[in-house]
């Protein structure tokens, strides 16, 4: 490790626990300045994670960055933006690396990664004179805001709505250095400052295209770190773009860590079931628990359920949590859910969502019936209510049932719920080690009204 990195680490950080994560927490809670009660910016973060959001439809302005590798956690933390259906990024580093592949799963684009880099300031070394005709000043007048607005709206081709939030947040905040340089009177640059203790997070370096490749960012950048360590800051860190990396390295700053992003546009994708509970009639819809085991292994291990579900025979207490390991996944990433069916607070049987495109707005009901509760139009009953719920509520285009091309009470339940059969695909599936014939029906919105 260089003088520099030992300096990075122990000027402001210490030596006690991990430096990382506490360079880490200081440069996120950064974002504290621009959550002002009157600005949309909100946020928070724990266990090694943060978030923000504003509710604008632009991933750049609702983003989290997680380095944590708790998939529980990982959930809590992106749930801020499924719950609010918003367009987002996610930033992983760290142990929050494992969450790569699932994200991926998910329909979320990699953008590539980029290195958090590091100064320390050293007062007998960080000086700098402006060249002649510029001059920097701090954003502390409503005409300077109005200039760093539309140099924002340009730079970043962002709506003038955004900038002005990502500026005025932190307007009047003692803690926030909104910097300007002007090159004889017209304003060339803008970077963004944001002060905790003696440690520096530094946002939004920015020289419009018109302006670019005259050294302004590098004159900016060479005075600002000689004002902050004049004023005894210690470290400076920031996120580097591509472009913005050899400015960093001539400047001093080292790397820290590359951070890959990850970005949901499409909040189709983003989907989820909502209705954790149901009533239907004298029917109640609720997930299933661990303890339901005692009750419904004796069902499970019914001969018809073990033929036609291709479940593990026997069925044990195991297999019972690794099934509530799978819906709760499905739920989580919005592929599916499911439901107990009780009557009276008895089981009389399950059904679920499975297989959803939320792109194509396609879902895939399957059910059971528990021994006792067959023949009595249960599973009709309950299936007709789902197929209206996901195509009214959830506007699904399409509501499919597959079944065991031998397994015709199946298929007599999904016709009595108002399905059309459409064919059977041959030698499609696989259960209890051999390959079978699947039936396929479906209901569309169209077939309501016959």
């Amino acid at each position: 490790m260089s003088l520099l990195n030992d300096r990075v680490y122990d000027t402001i950080v210490g030596k006690e626990g991990v430096p990382l994560d506490r360079i880490r927490g200081l440069f996120h809670g950064s974002f504290k300045s621009f959550a002002t009660p009157d600005s949309p910016f909100k946020g928070g973060g724990e266990n090694n994670c943060y978030w923000f959001t504003t509710g604008f439809e632009s991933s750049f302005f609702n983003a989290a960055a997680i380095y944590n590798h708790d998939p529980l956690i990982f959930e809590e933390i992106i749930k801020v933006f499924y719950e609010k259906n918003l367009p987002h990024s996610i930033s992983l580093a760290g142990a929050g690396l494992l969450h790569a592949e699932t994200l991926k799963a998910r329909g979320y684009v990699n953008k590539g990664a980029a290195p958090s880099m590091a100064y320390a300031l050293d007062p007998k070394k960080d000086h700098h004179e402006l060249r002649s005709g510029l001059e920097v000043r701090r954003v502390e007048t409503e005409a300077d805001l109005q200039i760093i607005v539309e140099l924002l709206t340009i730079g970043f081709e962002m709506p003038a709505e955004y900038a002005q939030a990502l500026s005025r947040g932190p307007f009047g905040n003692a803690n926030s250095f909104r910097y300007c340089l002007f090159d004889n009177g017209v304003p060339v640059s803008t970077t963004h400052f944001v002060r905790t203790g003696n440690f520096i997070g530094c946002f939004d370096v920015l020289t419009p295209a018109e302006h670019q490749r005259k050294g302004y960012g590098d004159e900016l950048m060479g005075w600002a770190l000689a004002q902050h360590a004049e004023l005894g800051d210690e470290l400076v860190v920031l996120i580097a773009t591509e472009a913005g990396q050899p400015l960093y390295r001539r400047r001093g700053f080292q790397f820290l860590e590359y951070i890959q992003s990850w970005v949901m546009e499409d909040t189709s994708l983003m989907r989820r079931f909502t209705h954790h509970e149901l009533q239907i009639g004298p029917y109640k819809l609720r997930p299933l628990q661990e303890d339901d085991a005692e009750v419904l292994l004796p069902l499970y291990n019914d001969e018809a359920i073990l033929q036609w579900m291709g479940i593990a025979n026997p069925f044990t207490e195991k297999d019972h949590l690794d099934y509530l390991k799978i819906w709760r996944d499905s739920q989580r990433n919005g592929s599916g859910i499911n439901w107990l069916i009780e009557l009276d607070g008895a089981p009389v049987g399950q059904i679920w969502l499975r297989r959803t495109n939320w792109k194509l707005k396609i879902s895939e009901i399957g059910y059971l019936a528990f021994p006792a509760s067959r023949g009595l139009g249960i599973i009709p009953t309950v299936t007709r209510y789902l197929a209206e719920l996901l195509l009214n509520e959830y506007e699904m285009e399409r509501v499919e049932i597959w079944h065991s091309a031998e397994n015709l009470p199946s298929g007599r339940a999904a016709e009595k719920a108002g399905f059309t059969y459409e064919g059977t695909m041959r030698r499609f599936s696989r259960n209890l080690g051999e390959v079978t014939d699947n039936s396929v029906l479906s209901m569309i919105k169209d077939d309501l009204t016959r």
